[in-house]
């Protein structure tokens, strides 16, 4: 949710600029942009063996290798 409200206030911001035509507003929803873009997590569980029902494709790699 952070992240489509930071892009929302950086589309904003751009569409500020070409209004009022001052460039540092743009300048600033891009910063904007750039800080939601690299401040969103997208976090990978690391259990997801343990709760699902057939273990992940890499482990049973591993297992068909060594048999």
């Amino acid at each position: 949710m952070r992240f489509l409200l930071l892009l929302g206030c950086a589309a904003a911001c751009v569409a500020l600029s070409f209004a009022w035509r001052e460039p540092w507003i743009g300048a600033v929803g891009l910063l904007v942009a750039f800080a939601a873009m690299f401040t969103d997590r997208d976090d990978v569980p690391l259990d997801d063996e343990k709760r699902a029902y057939e273990p992940t494709a890499t482990v049973r790699k591993m297992r068909a290798r060594d048999r």
